[in-house]
């Protein structure tokens, strides 16, 4: 149902003739545009196309065991080693409860996947074949993460990637690396200058790209369209300390935030940026605050929840209340156009 809800809206959406049956997910564009001298704060609201489709047959701590005819895989095929291998590799739960979440493959065997899982996350309730019988295991796909080099392909030099991995306590937060673009050799460092280019990006963290030019610059984004529900573990990470993170939500059409189900407690804040506006270090065009269920413009106290769009390949900024201890918030949602 959720494929074939999808196929209907697709050919309106991207102009082309969708099936209702697909064996690979439809393909998605999205077009972020940079102002000259100016930031725009940007998430991919596309994936990379899936390399693999399967079932679990299996689970042993962090190592998947994939159902059926053995795959055949080379051993650690899925794991960076570069010069040769130059993506890396993750596992996206595509059914179930943990449907949507994501975790890094740090080895493979013929039909084996060790998986590394972010903070918060847990194969606990994912089903396998061997514990809820034939048939009942959750699906996986099998995608590379974008890196500078696949996500953003046509900037001129001297552009800035400031990327956040959201691991950083407080408000505020720092990038966690800062590249530049330099062309014919690729995304580097400005730290030890080392080669960036093929450094895994977070799925559903947000970076900024920063255009130095003199001139407007488009960086288009052609991807896979989520074909699952969009998850994000947010929390908190020191006591009585509101935490920053820069996220965006995977999905290439404009969606409104009641539709979102965004919002842990009580007077969490969103922040939210123009893209179109001019400028460096730009402070938030909006800033929404959370109370009873809906969210508020913090400036006019006007209640906005369905009035305010988050644009496709525009990323935010998540400030989640401090709490006494640390907590994980699991924002998972099902987009529209896949209901």
């Amino acid at each position: 149902m959720k494929k074939l809800t999808f196929s209907l809206i697709l050919s309106a959406l991207l102009g082309a003739a969708a099936q209702a049956q697909v064996t690979t997910d439809p393909v998605g564009f999205v077009n972020v545009t940079v102002p000259a001298n100016s930031d725009a704060i940007v998430a991919a609201p596309l994936n990379r196309a899936s390399v693999f489709k399967g079932v679990i047959q299996s689970i042993s701590g962090s190592v998947l065991t994939i159902a059926g005819t053995s795959p055949g895989w080379t051993a650690n095929s899925f794991v960076q080693s570069l010069p040769s291998q130059t993506d890396t590799y993750a596992v996206l739960i595509a059914t179930g409860t943990n449907e949507g979440m994501t975790a890094k493959i740090t080895a493979n065997g013929t039909n084996t996947l060790t998986v590394q899982l972010g903070s918060g996350d847990s194969l606990a309730a994912v089903k396998t074949e061997t514990a809820n019988g034939a048939g009942l295991g959750d699906h996986i796909d099998i995608m590379p993460y974008w890196t500078p080099s696949t996500l953003i392909t046509s900037v001129p030099d001297g552009t800035e990637l400031y990327a956040f991995d959201n691991s950083t306590a407080g408000q505020n937060v720092s990038p966690t690396a800062l590249l530049q673009f330099f062309a014919g050799f690729g995304w580097y460092e400005t730290v030890g200058f080392t080669d960036q280019s093929n450094r895994p990006m977070l799925f559903g963290a947000g970076f900024i790209l920063r255009n130095n030019s003199t001139n407007v610059v488009s960086a288009p984004i052609t991807g896979s369209v989520p074909m699952a529900t969009n998850r994000l573990v947010l929390r908190t990470l020191a006591a009585n300390t509101s935490q920053d993170q820069t996220i965006g939500y995977m999905s290439p059409v404009p969606t409104k935030l009641s539709a979102v189900n965004l919002g842990a407690q009580d007077n969490d804040e969103l922040y939210l940026f123009d893209n179109s506006a001019s400028g460096k270090n730009k402070s938030p065009a909006t800033l929404l605050v959370y109370f009873g269920g809906l969210w508020y413009n913090s400036i006019t106290f006007a209640e906005v929840t369905s009035t305010t769009i988050l644009q496709p390949g525009n990323a935010m900024i998540y400030r989640a209340k401090g709490t006494s201890s640390p907590q994980n918030f699991v924002w998972q949602n099902l987009q529209g156009y896949l209901q």
